[in-house]
């Protein structure tokens, strides 16, 4: 129990001490500490206390100055959700990322936006293992998603789906949109994913999945994955949809019955 504790603990703590913000934050806790015990000399801890306090000052302090410099949506980026239900696929010529040095203490940040995706940032090394996978590998990259929609990075294209897809399913229906395969593409959408993931079940999934991959406990790049796939009769159930991120979808799909799908659909 106390090895699960602090394992959970050191996935979301490390990722955040390699940022501007955690760097900032302990080094200013430390000297707050410093002044509080060495200096002033008062109790041990209330200068601990007043360490956490500095956190949270700085931490705070980070997230007003990533909040008031953030970039203004483009037009296009606003455009709202059809409400019809139907499952989509669409390549996505508004999308693409973009870099900025506007961050807190002014570091980098990578912004990704698409129709109907409001800028969204993402880490400069998740970015660059985005990058790489695109760049090597055949399965189509999971970037981001909002509201109803999925973009996927492929052969230096964006492309967004209504589908709640996997890899392995985002990587037929990109082959067909490739070889202009229009029936391919209508038969995929109406008899392999013709139903998306409801709403409330998505949210029940998120909340018992603690919104963290159930694989790596990883809170990046998060994505709806079936245990058992629609095509092999799986269904929009809670017991089967769980939390996934993109690298371990990605190497789920890689290894997974399903990979023999897009095979197929390449053929």
């Amino acid at each position: 129990m106390i090895n699960h504790v602090a394992a959970k603990l050191d996935s979301r703590v490390s990722p955040w001490l390699h940022t501007r913000e955690g760097i900032a934050s302990v080094s200013v806790s430390v000297v707050v500490f410093w002044i509080l015990w060495a200096a002033v000399e008062v109790p041990l801890l209330a200068a601990l206390l007043g360490a956490a306090f500095a956190i949270l000052l700085v931490s705070l302090g980070a997230r007003l100055w990533e909040s008031s410099t953030a970039p203004d949506p483009a037009p296009f980026s606003t455009f709202e959700d059809s409400v019809d239900g139907c499952v989509e696929l669409r390549h996505d010529p508004n999308a693409g990322f973009w870099r900025d040095s506007r961050g807190f203490l002014w570091g980098d940040r990578i912004w990704f936006a698409g129709t109907g995706c409001p800028p969204t940032q993402l880490r400069p090394d998740t970015y660059l293992r985005l990058r790489g996978w695109c760049r090597h590998g055949d399965l189509p990259v999971f970037v981001v998603r909002v509201r109803r929609r999925q973009w996927w990075w492929w052969r230096d294209a964006f492309y967004w789906e209504s589908g709640d897809c996997g890899p392995e399913d985002a990587a037929a229906l990109l082959v067909m949109l490739e070889r202009d395969d229009e029936q391919g593409i209508e038969w995929e959408l109406d008899a392999r994913l013709a139903e998306p993931i409801p709403e409330d079940v998505k949210r029940l999934v998120y909340e018992r999945d603690g919104g963290r991959c159930l694989a790596c406990g990883s809170d990046e790049l998060i994505q709806f994955a079936h245990s058992v796939s629609w095509a092999t009769d799986g269904r929009n159930e809670p017991q089967n949809i769980g939390l996934l991120c993109a690298g371990c979808s990605r190497r789920k799909a890689a290894g997974g019955p399903n990979r023999s799908h897009a095979a197929s659909a390449s053929r």
